[in-house]
């Protein structure tokens, strides 16, 4: 039975490298690891993603990462576990055989393993009993027990609700009025890193709380404030939270991006080029912390460079015959979903743009400006911006040629909209263009 580890991450830096490297065995035997982000501000997507089968990226809750991550599975079984917890040495063939009784019967399973907490006092052999005996008695096990379920049995209980706490709780609720559960006596490790932070009697009592709330009807959402008070006080706060911020790119496929520059430097090196400024450009976007961005794709959505760059939900697929019919219908889209009174779209090949031009198009923007513009040296623009979609902006406009702005311009002014030019910028598309990048700081490494 192939099996897909799921692995849900924020900020492990500290953990995922051993967690992958232990689960390294059961990648050369068949299964795959997939790892789910979910907005680390840390390093953990970098450790991660040369030691998994496949990363992604999701907005933070684990029932929406384990969600997500159960979407691209390929294997029978998807067992879900935490960074901080390490599967028996026979893991594989304790699911196996539980599973396999219950397939005898033609019925898919599930089931958990037992936990047994790192820390050596005798107080965290205690703890691990009472966890395992409650997790018996009730059919409810907790996260870090390491849920195994038949991929069949998980969609028929349509995955994790979809709730930012006790969804370990919510979906055992489901599944065992499917199936029975399989659990196994052989024990996962735990790192009881959280009682030996916060004090064991505090963080036992603060489980049962926390338990007894939802058992009484407590919202998820105010539990998981309760429980996460660190990450809900720090989470992103918009400088333009009415503005989009639309990053149009292709499918990293080798021969079809930077043709221009190909024919000079070969289809891999382009590839590679290509691959870095997008790389670049959706950093920059992230840490301006400006406004939401999505990422429009010109093609392949869940091609699994845009999955490591990006929150799933968060890619959309241009739509459209050529470049200003997919922008105006990109932009149309944005600016009709409720609260977005204004978008900004950039390309993948302009490396050069910084948070502080960004911040000037959409301060134009939320100051009245219709239209906005960062020229390039080429006579193209760098960025565009709108407050509203006019057909006519992109009209009768020589795509890739070296009047692209001054034609944008003129429809500009023909359609009796208020415009501004920020100073000009540059983009990547001539050999000329290349020495560019080591004057970026830091320069950008692409060969």
């Amino acid at each position: 039975m192939p099996i897909s580890v799921i692995i849900p991450v924020l900020n492990e830096e500290d953990r995922i490298f051993s967690c992958l490297e232990r689960l390294r065995p059961m990648r050369s035997r068949g299964h795959e690891v997939i790892v789910v982000d979910g907005g680390s501000k840390d390093e953990t997507r970098t450790i991660a993603a040369e030691r998994c089968s496949l990363l992604l990226r999701s907005r933070p809750g684990r029932a929406v990462q384990m969600n997500l991550g159960a979407r691209f599975a390929r294997g029978d079984v998807l067992l879900f576990l935490h960074a901080d917890c390490e599967l028996p040495e026979n893991a594989e063939e304790a699911i196996a055989q539980a599973l396999a009784r219950v397939r005898s019967g033609g019925k898919p399973g599930w089931g958990w393993f037992d936990v047994r907490l790192s820390g050596q006092a005798p107080v965290f052999r205690l703890i691990s009993a009472f966890m395992n005996l409650r997790a018996r008695l009730s059919a409810v096990c907790t996260g870090d027990q390491a849920l195994f379920v038949a991929a069949e049995l998980f969609h028929e209980a349509r995955g994790f609700p979809s709730i930012p706490l006790m969804e370990d709780i919510a979906i055992c609720k489901r599944l065992r009025k499917l199936a029975r559960p399989r659990p196994q006596a052989i024990p996962v490790k735990s790192s009881s890193r959280r009682w030996e932070t916060a004090g064991v009697a505090r963080t036992v009592l603060q489980m049962w709380r926390l338990r007894l709330f939802y058992f009484f009807g407590v919202s998820p959402e105010r539990l998981a404030r309760m429980y996460y008070p660190r990450l809900f006080a720090g989470a992103v706060r918009y400088r333009y939270p009415s503005a989009r911020i639309l990053v149009f790119a292709r499918e990293p496929k080798a021969g079809a991006v930077k043709t221009r520059l190909a024919a000079h430097i070969g289809d891999e090196s382009a590839l590679r080029l290509y691959l870095a400024m997008l790389r670049r450009v959706v950093m920059t976007v992230e840490q301006a912390a400006l406004a939401e961005f999505h990422l429009w794709a010109a093609s392949n959505c869940e091609h699994e460079e845009f999955l490591a760059l990006c929150n799933v939900q968060d890619i959309r697929l241009q739509q459209g015959d050529c470049l200003g019919s997919r922008m105006r219908n990109a932009c149309a889209i944005e600016l009709a979903e409720a609260g977005v009174d204004s978008v900004l779209i950039i390309g993948s090949d302009s490396p050069g743009l910084t948070p502080d031009y960004l911040d000037r198009a959409l301060s134009a923007l939320s100051g009245g400006t219709d239209v906005v513009l960062g020229p390039a040296r080429d006579g193209g623009y760098v960025l565009i911006g709108l407050r509203k979609v006019s057909g006519e902006l992109f009209r009768e406009v020589d795509w890739g040629g070296s009047e692209v702005l001054e034609q944008t311009v003129s429809r500009v002014r023909e359609a009796g909209l208020r415009h501004q030019l920020l100073e000009p910028s540059w983009d990547v598309d001539e050999p000329e263009d290349l020495p560019l990048l080591d004057e970026l700081a830091p320069p950008l490494s692409w060969s």
